[in-house]
C-alpha cells in the first residue's frame, strides 16, 4: 500500500517558495518534494542547502502535472498566484490538503466557486496564507473577538523596495492597482480604485506619520465577510516616501497602464535615480469601537522585521505544517480558524520579528 506521506510544494525554488521547501525539509526529511517549471532551480536548493528532498516538473498555468502522484502527497502548498483551479480539484478528489500564498481578493474567489467540492471533500483548504492576507487576519480576527461593537477594522502594510524581488513586487502592484475594488465603509459597499484616498497613520516604531493608499489585497473582503466591522479596508505604502508619492501620482496621471509594459531591466533604470529603500516591512493592524468593558478604545499591532518574502514564507511553513499534521479538520478553513495566534507569534519572534501593541481610549 502506498503511503499517504509527501508534502508537494509548488514554486518551493522561490523566494517565498525557498524558505518554505527549507524549513519543511529540515522537519520532514525525504517527505518534501519540490515542485515547478524549473527543474535546475529546484535541484540547485536542494544542493545548496544540503536539503532531504526530490523535484518534479509542474506547470499549474498548462496542467501538466503528470509527474505528481496524489496517491503519495499529503499536502501541497502553492507559493505561486494562479487563477488555474485544476491543481486545486485534483486536491480535493484525491484527498490531499491544500493551502496557496494568494494575495488577491480574485484568486480567492476561485474557492468559493469551489465550495460544493471541498465541503464534500475528505481534503482541508486553507486559502491565501502568508502576511497579508494571511497574518494580517490573524490579529484582527483574534483581537475582534475582544470588542463588543466594532466601527472599523483597517490594516496598514509598508513593503521594504529595497528587497531584491522589489521590482516584480512594483509591477504587480502596477497591474492590481488599475481594477476597481469594493471596500466596507459605514456599513456599505462603496467602489473604489487602488492607490487612492490617502490616509495618514504612525507605525508604533516610528515618529512620523506616514501616508497609504487603498489596495485591493484579499484580507479587508474576507474580514468584512466574517466580523461585524462596520468599514474594513487595508492600505498600502512602501518605506521609499518617493516611491509611494511617485506611484500615487502615475496612478492619478493614468501612467500605470503603461508602465506595466516596461522589461525590468528599463524599471530598474528608472528607478536607479530615486533612493528605493530597505528590505524591512511593517503590517499594522488598527480597531476602533467599543471593548469588553464597553469603553470606546483603538487597538493597534505593528509586526515589523527585515525581508517580507522571509517573513510570508514563515507563516506559510506554519500553515503548512498544520495541514499536514492535521488529524480531523477538513472543508474550506481560512488560517484564522486553524491557528494558534501565540505559537505563531512565538515562531516569528525567534526570527527577529517584532511585534509591537497599543491600546488607546
Amino acid at each position: 500500500m502506498v503511503k499517504k506521506d509527501k508534502i508537494l510544494i509548488i514554486g518551493g525554488y522561490g523566494k517565498v517558495g525557498s524558505v518554505v521547501s527549507e524549513r519543511l525539509a529540515r522537519e520532514y526529511p525525504s517527505k518534501v518534494i519540490i515542485g515547478g517549471r524549473n527543474l535546475h532551480n529546484a535541484k540547485d536548493l536542494i544542493n545548496q542547502k544540503k536539503l532531504d528532498a526530490t523535484c518534479a516538473y509542474i506547470d499549474i498555468d498548462n496542467q501538466k502535472f503528470e509527474e505528481v502522484d496524489f496517491k503519495c502527497v499529503h499536502t501541497a502548498i502553492s507559493c505561486i498566484e494562479t487563477m488555474n483551479t485544476s491543481f486545486i480539484i485534483d486536491c480535493i478528489m484525491n484527498k490531499v490538503n491544500y493551502t496557496e500564498v494568494g494575495t488577491s481578493f480574485k484568486v480567492h474567489q476561485r474557492f468559493i466557486k469551489l465550495l460544493d467540492y471541498i465541503e464534500n471533500s475528505e481534503a482541508l483548504i486553507v486559502p491565501s496564507v502568508g502576511l497579508v492576507p494571511g497574518l494580517s487576519n490573524i490579529i484582527a480576527f483574534n483581537e475582534a473577538k475582544k470588542f463588543v461593537q466594532i466601527d472599523g477594522i483597517h490594516t496598514f502594510v509598508l513593503l521594504g523596495t529595497g528587497e531584491s524581488h522589489g521590482l516584480d513586487a512594483v509591477r504587480w502592484m502596477m497591474e492590481n492597482t488599475l481594477h476597481p475594488f469594493k471596500i466596507k465603509s459605514e456599513g456599505s459597499l462603496v467602489s473604489v480604485k487602488g492607490f487612492s484616498k490617502p490616509e495618514s497613520t504612525r507605525l508604533l516604531n516610528e515618529k512620523r506619520k506616514r501616508v497609504f493608499y487603498l489596495f485591493d489585497f484579499s484580507d479587508h473582503h474576507v474580514i468584512r465577510i466574517f466580523t461585524k466591522t462596520k468599514s474594513s479596508d487595508t492600505r498600502l505604502s512602501f518605506d521609499s516616501r518617493i516611491v509611494t508619492y511617485l506611484f500615487y501620482l502615475f496612478q492619478k496621471w493614468g501612467l500605470l497602464k503603461w508602465l506595466k509594459y516596461l522589461k525590468p531591466s528599463l524599471l530598474k533604470k528608472i528607478l536607479a535615480f530615486i533612493p528605493i529603500g530597505k528590505e524591512r516591512f511593517g503590517l499594522q493592524v488598527e480597531i476602533s469601537g467599543k471593548y469588553v468593558n464597553d469603553k470606546k478604545l483603538v487597538y493597534k499591532c505593528l509586526v515589523t522585521g527585515q525581508g517580507e518574502a522571509f517573513t510570508t514564507g514563515l507563516v506559510t511553513s506554519y500553515a503548512a505544517k498544520l495541514l499536514y499534521e492535521n488529524t480531523n479538520q477538513k472543508g474550506l478553513k481560512h488560517i484564522e480558524e486553524i491557528c494558534d495566534f501565540a505559537e505563531l507569534k512565538t515562531i516569528l519572534e525567534q526570527h527577529n520579528i517584532q511585534f509591537l501593541n497599543q491600546y488607546k481610549s
